[in-house]
């Protein structure tokens, strides 16, 4: 699997208390979607059988836990009511790459080149305290158009609520959920659920947004 290169761009200061996917931090945009069917079929949610993500979704007994993952709406206000406070963005890195370098399937779901550049991107959603509610890894166009770039870029607000507030961001499509390990204290492998959509911009789509969710606040049961 291909990783960050050393130009990569991290905060020095550590995230203190969260729980960032082991070094290094995967390119590669983790798609559990079939790619061999039609683009349609993906983007309708219209797979059918256990790959369907709303049949997935009812597999997890905590109703919080499905609302989170069957939500079109914006993440970060669902984890702000689970958490009962503000949250804050802490970027763990962010680069440039090729579409073909981000992961399979990437090009296709953004409907760009293999070797048009986008913006690869990790974040952690935090409490405070410095707790991470959620891991996110973003794989974003680039110039698609104009005011957007800052929403992708900023490091103080997250990237859901940036970009509603830039006009975009309003339609997404969830792509696929599940159960992925998540890194608590002490290096333990916890079990984590997740969820991957696409966000459009008007009719084109503009971001796939993966997150993984702390099973100490969105249980992953």
């Amino acid at each position: 699997m291909s990783v960050l290169a050393p130009s990569t761009q991290v905060p020095r200061d550590p995230l203190p208390r969260a729980a960032p996917p082991r070094e290094p931090l995967p390119l590669a945009f983790p798609l559990d979607v079939p790619l061999d069917v039609p683009l349609d079929a993906i983007f309708g949610s219209a797979l059918g059988g256990d790959a369907d993500p709303r049949r997935r979704v009812r597999g997890f007994a905590s109703p919080a836990t499905r609302m989170l993952l069957s939500s079109e709406g914006l993440t970060t206000t669902l984890l702000e009511a689970l958490a009962g406070e503000s949250l804050r963005l802490h970027c763990l890195a962010q680069l440039r790459a090729r579409a073909e370098d981000a992961g399979d399937g990437v090009s296709a779901l953004l409907r760009t080149d293999r070797d048009a550049e986008v913006l690869v991107r990790y974040s952690a959603t935090t409490r405070r305290d410095g707790l991470a509610l959620s891991v996110n890894h973003v794989v974003a166009r680039i110039g698609l158009a104009p005011g957007i770039e800052p929403c992708l870029t900023s490091t103080s607000i997250p990237l859901g609520p940036a970009l509603h507030a830039a006009g975009t961001g309003h339609r997404r499509t969830l792509l696929c959920v599940g159960r992925r390990p998540w890194q608590g204290e002490g290096g333990r492998d916890l079990t984590a659920c997740y969820k991957t959509y696409v966000v459009w911009h008007g009719e084109e789509p503009f971001a796939l947004i993966d997150e993984l969710f702390n099973p100490a606040a969105v249980p992953a049961t």
